[in-house]
């Protein structure tokens, strides 16, 4: 151990503290074979995963190794569980591979998340800039006014117990809100909150599991689509009202609006909706989860609280949001909370044409699953893989296959910048001003949520303001 920091072998409950041990080396087939994997039915298979991701996983890659057939209700494909594979999928030609419907059926068909081939080009040529660089730095005041805000707001009472995911949730609303939105004088901030909060609960792993249950006749589906319903009218209420003011506004909105094709013809309103639907409610959970975990770890283990308060402290009193982002130690510790509980535990790629993989050959029309939750518990890549240790991404480099959290490829996810910087300036702000101390002696579990995974509890703390 770096430093002599004590290790946290339980973050939260698994089957194993070992990791994802591999079944032994196999001789590869030749390329007309597909590897082995369980016989069991499609609908046992999904449910093992969705419900139980990390236990199920664990399971077939210590009985098959890191190539897995396997056969899910969204179709037969084969699960990869090796950096070395995920490199191949991911440095593939992204013409080769389309989206699965459950991304279409979510976030809409015109959605980047959701689009592939020129049209997923177009898309990120034109979104990307801003989310990176120079636009990220422009963000991060707005996202440490809003954190600092929040937190005096929330933790007014010392001694009452805070579910921290909420209190996360509530924060990364406000943050995506005023980056995405800007200072729109029409945006009803409490409104937004609300339509947001409703959607991500709308999305329940019961929808995930097969496209048949995403049909009007199944409850939750119908509140899924009433949720997206009302989303969808409060974008084009915004879109309606800058139109009529003649100002596209300087904003992810405004972008969108002023947006032209090859052809100089517009986005429509359908595609902007998709678009502002990834990214308000995709953006905004999926990094409340990860600063929960990241508050949950600097909880359980106080030498790596006092570690960061170190280097937080020797910034000074009027560090900048973008000198605090980049802080070694904090970064690390961002990185270590996504390793070892992902909040996304697989990205999944769709083949149009055969596609060769690991000796294999991968059907057309068939499923690869990169399993990131393997891959980022993998002894191989990470020793004693269960341990929450920030120094091991300061020890050494990893390559993008085999930390990959965002995703890999032409499809990374184009907030990762976002969301690291986010993450880094929450954590920092907890860290350097406040005392934490977790509310449950047991172990927080590791669940479920929709499409993404999150803690059970949500990681109830108690928190005082630090002494000066």
């Amino acid at each position: 151990m770096v430093d002599g920091a004590a290790p946290c072998t339980q973050p939260y409950k698994v089957p194993s503290s070992s990791g994802y041990p591999r079944a032994m080396a196999q001789s590869v087939p030749s390329h007309s074979s597909l590897p082995p994997g369980p016989r069991t039915p499609a609908l046992w298979q999904t449910a093992r995963f969705i419900f139980d991701p990390h236990g199920y996983t664990q399971k077939i890659v210590a009985r098959y190794g890191d190539a897995i057939r396997t056969n899910a209700t969204t179709g037969r494909g084969i699960a990869v569980a090796s950096a070395e594979l995920s490199r191949e999928v991911f440095a593939g030609d992204p013409d080769n591979f389309e989206v699965t419907s459950l991304v279409g059926d979510i976030f809409g068909r015109r959605a980047v998340i959701a689009t592939a081939r020129a049209r997923h080009r177009r898309q990120r040529k034109l979104m990307n800039p801003r989310f990176h660089g120079a636009r990220i730095k422009s963000f991060l005041a707005a996202m440490q006014r809003v954190t600092d805000t929040h937190l005096a707001t929330r933790a007014a009472t010392p001694d009452a117990v805070l579910v921290m995911n909420l209190l996360t949730q509530s924060l990364t609303v406000d943050i995506i809100l005023e980056t995405i939105f800007g200072a729109d004088p029409g945006l009803d901030r409490a409104r937004g909150r609300t339509i947001l909060t409703e959607a991500v609960g709308a999305v329940t792993p019961s929808v995930i599991g097969s496209r048949y249950l995403r049909r009007g006749w199944f409850a939750p589906w119908r509140n899924f689509e009433a949720a997206r319903g009302r989303f969808d009218a409060w974008i084009d209420e915004m879109l309606a009202a800058r139109k009529a003011r003649g100002e596209t506004g300087d904003d992810m909105l405004g972008l969108l609006l002023d947006a032209r094709d090859e052809d100089g013809a517009p986005m429509d309103d359908a595609e902007i909706r998709d678009q502002m639907f990834t990214l308000l409610v995709a953006g905004h959970e999926t990094t409340a989860t990860a600063i929960s975990w990241g508050v949950y770890y600097l909880a359980r283990q106080p030498e790596v609280l006092a570690k960061l308060r170190a280097e937080l402290d020797a910034l000074g009193p009027q560090a900048s949001p973008e000198s605090i982002a980049k802080a070694p130690y904090l970064s690390a510790i961002g990185s270590a909370s996504l390793r070892i509980a992902p909040v996304v535990t697989d990205v999944v790629r769709v083949c149009r044409n055969d596609f060769p993989l690991g000796g294999y050959v991968v059907p057309a029309g068939q499923t690869i699953f990169v399993l990131l939750c393997a891959v980022l518990r993998d002894p191989r890549l990470f020793p004693e893989p269960t341990v929450f240790r920030p120094e091991r991404f300061l020890e050494r480099t990893f390559t993008a296959a085999e930390f990959a959290p965002f995703g890999g490829g032409s499809r990374r996810c184009l907030g990762a910048a976002f969301a690291e910087s986010e993450m880094a300036l929450v954590l920092a702000s907890i860290a350097r001003d406040w005392d934490v101390t977790l509310a449950d002696s047991e172990p927080e579990e590791c669940v479920r949520r929709n499409l993404t995974m999150g803690p059970k509890h949500g990681v109830r703390v108690r928190l005082r303001r630090r002494a000066t």
